[in-house]
């Protein structure tokens, strides 16, 4: 058997072979100045992150009337969009399409009638716009500037330890 404290088999003897008793380590606050071992500091981080990741899906789901598929659907747009930007700054400029609820489905597994359903739902809410060939593009009712605001509590700077 493995001592809590020592990592060694069977049970933790002082130099007279007499048996000490297991001592849990003391907890360590977050205020706790000590180096944590890796193992902790990877804990720790993974618990924040979540945190930070539970609420950003929290507030997503209610701007999207509680359908994350819907958020799916406009993050493929989303995503588009930055595909184009990043394009655009490379001197490669793409010419941006709309797209039609089965490519759609195809690209997010979501069966088609239920992909068309919501985007027009979206397209409704102003998320979309639907041309007259049904195709659908990105609105300016919530662009890359507000995704990335939103999703600024994930990235590593806004869940480090504070000091």
């Amino acid at each position: 058997m493995f001592s809590l404290t020592s990592g060694r088999a069977g049970p933790v003897r002082d130099e007279g072979g007499e048996v000490l008793p297991i001592v849990a380590p003391e907890p360590r606050g977050w205020s706790d100045k000590r180096p944590a071992p890796p193992e902790l500091d990877m804990q720790r981080l993974f618990y924040r992150w979540s945190g930070q990741f539970s609420s950003v899906l929290i507030r997503t789901r209610a701007r999207f009337d509680g359908d994350l598929d819907q958020y799916v659907l406009y993050l493929t747009f989303l995503l588009s969009e930055l595909a184009d930007s990043i394009n655009g700054e490379a001197g490669a400029p793409r010419q941006s399409r709309g797209l039609n609820a089965l490519s759609l489905s195809e690209i997010t597994g979501i069966p088609r009638e239920s992909a068309r359903r919501k985007l027009l739902l979206l397209a409704a809410n102003g998320y979309l716009h639907r041309d007259a060939d049904g195709l659908f593009t990105l609105a300016d009712r919530y662009g890359l500037e507000t995704f990335f605001a939103e999703l600024k509590p994930l990235f590593a700077d806004a869940v480090a330890p504070r000091a």
